[in-house]
């Protein structure tokens, strides 16, 4: 009987597990901008209390709050948009010239490293070379197509307004869905969720601020053309955990291929962006965002392989917060909290709550 119970709610859970990804990803086009609008509403809803102790209009007071975030915004990304026309319009050069970069980087590898013995012929074939324009061609391409992405802000930004606008009553409508005596923690849980989401997103700014004024400076003082450009990109890469700098400084490195003036300089980009990797994963992304999400790495990087696997890159830049908000919710209930323990930060300083979840039930 014991057996049969337990394997009932193994397939039950197995059944939940696949139904909700089988829908988070049929209906991704729907689901990921009303997550991003939940996300942002939480983050600009102290700056719109602020402003609405002045405005004493709420639909006024939203709007405003959305300028003052959203304007220096899209001065930047016009600009951004700017050099970015200008790289794409030299891609067909930049193809061409890869593959002299990358021979003389090869050659001069081998003269000084004769041990490494590269083998330029194998490596230089023109199907290598023409994988690697391609995917910058298929690059340039992505950032171009616009119009999905640009439906996908305005909803989002649709969506961020109502719910900053109905948030009272969506909050309200949580909370009573549950009995009287739980409602004390529901509230708690929102409260919770709402200090990781604002901590979470503010310390993210700051980093990606951060980190481009000092990568836009580092490829400067390198002699890359369009160093903000580059610089800014790493930056905004950093939403992506783990990878997010590495692929910042590849795209820069293979620019530089077709484009340097000097040897080192591709080098250089590499050795840079290792420090700048080091120092983020290790000292700046620690210290300013702090634990507020509280995953360990197993759990990150689970985190965003499987939402990268249903929404792509959106699930990659998600992945953290939400995994946060889940372990919170975890975390409340008796027969899931072990697993939320689990997923903390500082599982190994908890290794005896496991026998002491065990031996209260």
């Amino acid at each position: 009987m014991f057996v049969n119970t337990t394997l009932q709610k193994i397939a039950l859970s197995l059944f939940i597990i696949m139904s909700t990804v089988y829908i988070m990803h049929i209906g991704a086009s729907m689901i990921v901008p009303i997550v991003f609008a939940t996300l942002i509403a939480i983050f600009l809803y102290p700056l719109d209390r602020r402003v609405l102790k002045i405005v004493k209009f709420k639909s006024l007071s939203i709007l405003i709050s959305f300028i003052a975030v959203l304007l220096p915004i899209s001065i930047l990304g016009f600009l951004f948009y700017v050099q970015l026309s200008d790289i794409i319009d030299s891609l067909p050069a930049i193809g061409k010239n890869l593959q002299s970069g990358l021979d003389k980087i090869l050659t001069t590898v081998s003269d000084k490293i004769p041990i490494i013995n590269v083998n330029r012929k194998s490596l230089m074939n023109s199907e290598s070379v023409n994988d690697i324009t391609g995917q910058i061609g298929i690059l340039g391409k992505g950032f171009v197509s616009t119009s999905s992405l640009l439906l996908a802000i305005f909803l989002t930004v649709i969506y961020t307004f109502f719910i900053l606008y109905y948030r009272r009553s969506i909050k309200n409508f949580i909370i009573y869905q549950f009995e009287s005596k739980l409602r004390p923690d529901i509230k708690e849980t929102l409260t919770q969720i709402k200090e990781i989401v604002q901590s979470y997103l503010g310390g993210l700014g700051i980093v990606i601020i951060f980190l481009s004024i000092v990568n836009s400076i580092g490829l400067w003082i390198i002699g890359i053309e369009y160093p903000l450009f580059w610089g800014t990109l790493a930056g905004l890469l950093a939403v992506i955990p783990y990878v997010g700098t590495v692929l910042g400084g590849l795209l820069p490195f293979l620019f530089s291929l077709a484009t340097y003036e000097h040897s080192w300089q591709p080098v250089a980009i590499i050795v840079f962006y290792g420090v700048i990797q080091f120092l983020e994963g290790n000292i700046i992304t620690p210290k300013i965002v702090g634990d507020k999400v509280d995953i360990n790495p197993l759990f990150a990087i689970m985190a965003v392989i499987v939402l990268s696997g249903i929404w792509g890159i959106p699930g990659t830049i998600l992945a953290l917060p939400l995994f946060g908000i889940f372990r919170i919710i975890l975390s409340q209930f008796e027969s899931t909290k072990p697993l939320a323990t689990l997923m903390s930060s500082s599982v190994d300083e908890k290794v005896g709550r496991f026998k002491k979840l065990a031996d209260s039930k």
